[in-house]
């Protein structure tokens, strides 16, 4: 009986996770936005979208947030945790915004106003730290109103972002995060021409 329910559940999962992405790729073909490959030393704002269901995780883009700051760069991070409620020990705080399970609608889209905020800020350089398996915000990454959208290499997101980083799927989000680091402050951009 109660592996029954379990296939149950497991097959509404994936009706619903394969009409949200029916419904995800609709509403990607609907944004329109100017693209342009933007450095770090040209970004002002950076956005960061990263699992936050592991809280050492957490801790590292804390970490990663405080030190962007100390360069003198306005910094605002995302993260998704996969599970109903957040934890005691994860709170909100300036820069640092969480979304759970609870916020996610019947199509396992975001719905929430801080995500719709996310999503509608003009970044100049916006990270997905996450694998994209995370169908959220793997949806973030792809709607995002960001100039310049950075994640890692999957064949089957190549629309959700500008430049995607090669790593293989075990990378710990503290190494592609040094990774994608490393690519943006090598990107000089000059009058509209990039170089890398």
């Amino acid at each position: 009986m109660l592996i029954k329910y379990f296939l149950k559940l497991k097959i509404a999962k994936k009706i619903r996770y394969v009409l949200g992405n029916y419904r995800f790729q609709r509403e990607v073909e609907k944004v329109k936005f100017k693209r342009q490959a933007t450095g770090f030393d040209e970004a002002h704002k950076i956005g960061l979208l990263y699992d936050a269901t592991d809280e050492q995780d957490y801790e590292v883009i804390k970490s990663y947030v405080k030190s962007i700051r100390n360069e003198r760069k306005d910094v605002l991070a995302l993260g998704y945790v996969d599970k109903r409620e957040l934890p005691k020990n994860q709170f909100a705080q300036y820069g640092l915004d969480f979304f759970t399970r609870k916020n996610l609608n019947w199509h396992l889209i975001p719905c929430n106003p801080i995500v719709t905020n996310f999503i509608n800020e003009p970044f100049d350089i916006l990270i997905n730290l996450s694998s994209n398996s995370c169908f959220p915000l793997r949806y973030i990454a792809a709607t995002s109103h960001a100039r310049f959208r950075v994640g890692r290499f999957d064949k089957k997101s190549t629309f959700c972002y500008d430049l995607m980083i090669n790593a293989k799927s075990n990378t710990s989000i503290q190494d592609f995060l040094k990774l994608a680091d490393n690519y943006i402050r090598i990107i000089k951009s000059k009058h509209g021409s990039t170089t890398i």
